[in-house]
């Protein structure tokens, strides 16, 4: 479903897309998750036809917790590795070999 994204654009269109098949796979309309997160049914319905640029990520946070999703800091930043930097240049550099 997502192979094909290749601007942040199709990327909002496409999350908007499956956060819909999602909520209603759950039944839940978008009156209920607006009572649920205070969240508008239009800003609710931009998101979720792919018109949600301007979607703040608490809104986006606010409603994948609405529907059970939990979303971590993990989950959307790679956890940075805890090797010196320095160290992994020089041990990349000896076994190729920089010119």
């Amino acid at each position: 479903m997502y192979d094909n994204i290749n601007t942040p654009y199709e990327s909002i269109v496409s999350l908007g897309e499956a956060f819909a098949k999602y909520r209603k796979s759950l039944k839940i309309s978008q009156q209920r998750l607006h009572e649920m997160t205070g969240i508008s049914i239009f800003t609710i319905s931009q998101f979720e036809n792919g018109k949600g640029h301007g979607l703040s990520l608490s809104h986006f946070l606010l409603l994948m917790d609405a529907v059970g999703l939990e979303i971590t800091l993990s989950d959307l930043i790679p956890v940075v590795s805890e090797i010196d930097p320095e160290k992994m240049w020089m041990s990349q550099n000896k076994k190729g070999g920089r010119k």
